[in-house]
């Protein structure tokens, strides 16, 4: 009796804890995949990469803005995702769309699904292709998050002590946009060689925020190249400041 007790109260309260959860999926603003895979990561966070922020999170709770980060694991876009509304007065998620190579974009399974379901834009490593640039800026005039890692790649020579340089894009879309330029440094993100492997690593990872980079001076209707690389170089520097990293500046 007893045990048919017992059972009838784990029931009830899986059935209550399951309900909860479809509602909260069912009625978020960003949508049921979104809110699902935030708890996952939330989950996966708790397990293996603990993801801790050093200050306040600087991220705009309304209208759009750039973020950008270092790039020093495959975990890079999670990481920064995690804890993005904790100063939010109203919280709720917001997506950040990153934009990522097509081969990963392409990839069959639960990473197609992710990127597709995070609104990612997936991005030619060639760079010929304009396309991608034009959905970016759509997505920024519309008033979301845009999600980049100036340095291309994956940084695997000088994660700790310096920065790769970055593509000018990320120049050309915050002076097009005008879009507020938020700068995060990731340290301790977990690496390894294997795209699926280092997902399973346990970590204590830091996340670092900084103010808006101000760019006002480079704000005119058509910047030259110079420009671009000058204000390439201050986003570059704006991320290495919050952890003591170099630069490394952009091709001239």
């Amino acid at each position: 009796m007893e045990y048919q007790t017992l059972l009838i109260v784990v029931t009830a309260l899986a059935v209550v804890v399951l309900s909860i959860a479809v509602f909260r999926a069912t009625t978020c603003p960003a949508g049921w995949k979104v809110w699902l895979f935030y708890r996952i990561a939330c989950l996966h966070s708790f397990l293996f990469t603990r993801c801790t922020a050093t200050n306040a999170c600087t991220f705009p709770e309304t209208g759009p803005a750039i973020i950008v980060g270092n790039h020093s694991s495959p975990a890079d876009p999670m990481l920064l995702w995690l804890g993005h509304f904790a100063q939010f007065k109203n919280p709720r998620l917001r997506v950040i769309g990153f934009m990522m190579a097509r081969e990963y974009y392409e990839l069959n399974g639960l990473l197609n699904w992710m990127c597709r379901a995070l609104e990612s834009i997936p991005v030619e490593r060639s760079g010929q292709d304009m396309a991608p640039i034009r959905e970016a800026l759509r997505r920024l005039q519309n008033g979301h998050w845009l999600g980049l890692f100036p340095e291309g790649g994956i940084n695997v020579e000088s994660p700790d002590e310096r920065l790769r340089p970055g593509g000018t894009g990320v120049a050309w879309l915050a002076l097009k946009s005008k879009a507020p330029v938020i700068p995060v440094l990731i340290r301790n993100a977990p690496r390894s060689r294997s795209m699926a492997w280092v997902f399973f690593k346990r970590t204590h990872t830091t996340l670092t925020y900084g103010s808006p980079v101000d760019l006002s001076h480079w704000q005119r209707p058509k910047p030259s190249h110079s420009d671009l690389i000058e204000v390439t170089d201050k986003i570059m520097q704006s991320v290495a400041d919050l952890g003591g990293l170099k630069i490394t500046p952009a091709s001239r």
